[in-house]
């Protein structure tokens, strides 16, 4: 049996053959010149303003602004804090390390971890009762700088809420809209213009503590040197 295949059909002069890709058309590029100029700038422009707000977050999101102590030991601290509700709240606060040393008894119902040991950080403080000073925060520092904070609520135990202000007089809270009212006390005592405190930190067991850090709001903080 004889196969036949069927005839091919003539082409037109310059078109391109069966095997042959067709030629792009230049229509698209030439309504899209413009735009294909432009994407290496716009693409430049938004890795740069992606990049600031990476800058500005990774800044202001860790301790990079300190203030350190004067000959005295004391350290004057000065800030403006958000205040929650749109506003800001200054912090105004002189802050002395006294000692920090092992701490010969713990916090009521605290089970320490294995390994790691309780350093309790004596503060002397002075404040105008005004002053609102109840968000701060605590850490300590090892010679590297690896820091570790006082928690309120951990391993059994309840320590004061912040670790700056006196458990029974913390002074006044930041505007918290609604809870303003719940929050108030009227019958609370005015905390006294200078005061004391003793936070109780957990470490690793071998670690030597080098300095404090005590802060309100990053990136700003203060850092307190450990005498040697």
């Amino acid at each position: 049996m004889t196969t036949t295949s069927a005839p091919t059909p003539p082409q037109a002069p310059g078109a391109p053959g069966p095997s042959e890709p067709a030629p792009p058309s230049p229509g698209w590029w030439r309504r899209n010149r413009w735009a294909l100029v432009a994407l290496p700038v716009v693409l430049a422009l938004a890795l740069a303003a992606s990049g600031d707000r990476v800058r500005t977050l990774w800044w202001q999101h860790d301790l990079r602004v300190p203030a350190t102590a004067g000959a005295d030991g004391t350290v004057a601290f000065r800030q403006r804090v958000a205040d929650g509700g749109g506003g800001t709240l200054p912090i105004d606060v002189r802050v002395r390390l006294e000692d920090v040393s092992d701490a010969t008894s713990l916090p009521e119902d605290m089970e320490l971890p294995p390994g790691t040991r309780a350093v309790q950080v004596d503060l002397a403080l002075e404040a105008d009762p005004d002053v609102v000073l109840l968000l701060c925060r605590l850490a300590v520092r090892d010679a590297q700088g690896t820091r570790y904070e006082y928690v309120a609520n951990a391993w059994g135990a309840s320590q004061a809420f912040a670790p700056c202000v006196p458990a029974d007089a913390p002074g006044p809270w930041p505007p918290m809209g609604d809870l303003d009212e719940a929050l108030s006390d009227p019958e609370a005592p005015a905390r006294p213009r200078t005061w004391s405190t003793s936070p109780v930190v957990v470490v690793p067991q071998d670690v030597e503590v080098a300095d404090v850090v005590l802060w309100w709001q990053m990136p700003q903080h203060l850092v307190l040197e450990v005498p040697a």
